[in-house]
């Protein structure tokens, strides 16, 4: 983490802009952090749907909750329905894990070539987003 009240009062333009950048690029991290974080929470509750689901007979009377109404829905309609929606969420949480290692790796290195360019010893960086 790069702590700006070590910093001279007057920087160089470029890395202003850097350290504007890396602002900008931790947001980003923190809002797909948010992002991951949802998708994993509704992955367990259809994994949770699924698991339960499973264990009813198929005669079992099943509802589907739409808004403020309980539907009756057929189980292989809801089976087909709920994996069709785990699938989307495992495509959208890889996604988010790409985007996350991304984001990272432009921290570090963003990171590293601010604080050379503020006169930081080569190879003495610390450690950022691990």
């Amino acid at each position: 983490m790069i702590v700006l009240a070590s910093l001279p009062q007057e920087l160089p333009e470029n890395v202003k802009a850097d350290i504007k950048r890396y602002q900008d690029i931790t947001e980003k991290l923190r809002l797909v952090l948010l992002n991951k974080q949802q998708v994993q929470i509704q992955l367990t509750e259809v994994n949770n749907a699924l698991s339960e689901l499973n264990k009813t007979s198929n005669d079992t009377v099943v509802f589907k909750i739409v808004g403020n109404l309980m539907i009756n829905k057929n189980k292989n309609e809801l089976l087909d329905e709920l994996n069709e929606r785990k699938e989307t969420l495992e495509i959208r949480l890889k996604s988010l894990e790409k985007q996350e290692k991304l984001l990272k790796d432009q921290l570090k290195d963003l990171e590293s070539k601010i604080y050379k360019k503020l006169g930081g010893g080569v190879g003495k960086t610390p450690d950022v987003a691990g």
